[in-house]
């Protein structure tokens, strides 16, 4: 079955012939273009882990995150469709299509950390954003199953330790596991903070901060939690790590 394409609005047509008229624009058939067959190979499926956002690759998700340890439920698929944008495909938009336009938004990588009862923990965050300034405010996101969350909800302070795109290893170190079975600190250079919590001595910069106890907002799976920033400093000046950068070149690393 031949294909044909309108040159004005993009509109597939199937058939022998271009339609006399293109139900989408309404132009007539000298506006279309035989498309010619292309077969690509089938691009693999893309999964995503709705507690540390890990993406996998394949026709059905892992039974395990490799990350966070969640199993194969909690994860949900990305719809990748390239096509050219028209009025008509603007209307087949999925939940898994909208996902992978999500994907999309560039967002840092950030160590958030906090302490309990003299325990440290941190953990990877890719939603840490100002707010406000002034006062100096910002937001932090976290899952409610993740054990920072579960230090900052009780304590109600952390800290902020912004990557540089060398430091795969600290993605590695803080997002590759829990704090309930590992010391993420074990091994890392730290100083502690004005709020007592921990602050990466290689960060680019750091953020120490407060939450505001009335300004926490529960958005179902995870979270929000609004702060007053109470300290900060850049240490070094060298480009920051994004969520993008690290998927981009985490295998050459």
């Amino acid at each position: 079955m031949k294909k044909w394409r309108c040159k004005v609005c993009g509109y597939i047509h199937e058939g022998e012939t271009p339609p006399d008229v293109c139900p989408v624009c309404g132009v007539g058939p000298e506006e279309f273009e035989l498309m010619e067959a292309v077969t690509a190979p089938a691009k693999p499926k893309r999964w995503k882990c709705t507690v540390c956002d890990y993406i996998h690759e394949g026709d059905e998700p892992p039974e395990v995150c490799p990350v966070c340890g969640v199993g194969r439920d909690m994860f949900v698929l990305l719809e990748d469709v390239v096509q050219q944008l028209t009025a008509a495909s603007v209307q087949n938009s999925t939940e898994g299509t909208s996902r992978a336009a999500l994907d999309k938004i560039s967002y840092g990588l950030y160590v958030v950390s906090s302490i309990k009862d003299g325990k440290l923990n941190g953990q990877i965050s890719n939603t840490v954003f100002q707010l406000t300034d002034p006062p100096l405010r910002i937001a932090v996101c976290l899952n409610k199953k993740n054990l920072t969350h579960e230090y900052i909800s009780e304590t109600g302070c952390f800290t902020v330790s912004v990557l540089g795109q060398e430091q795969f290893d600290m993605v590695r170190n803080f997002g590759y596991r829990s704090g309930r079975t590992a010391d993420k600190f074990a091994d890392v250079s730290y100083v502690v903070g004005k709020n007592g919590c921990p602050i990466l001595c290689n960060c680019m910069a750091y953020l120490e901060a407060r939450v505001i106890p009335d300004k926490v907002l529960d958005v179902g799976t995870h979270h929000l939690f609004v702060a007053d920033v109470t300290g900060g400093m850049v240490v070094a000046e060298r480009a920051a790590l994004t969520y993008e950068y690290f998927r981009s070149n985490k295998q050459k690393k």
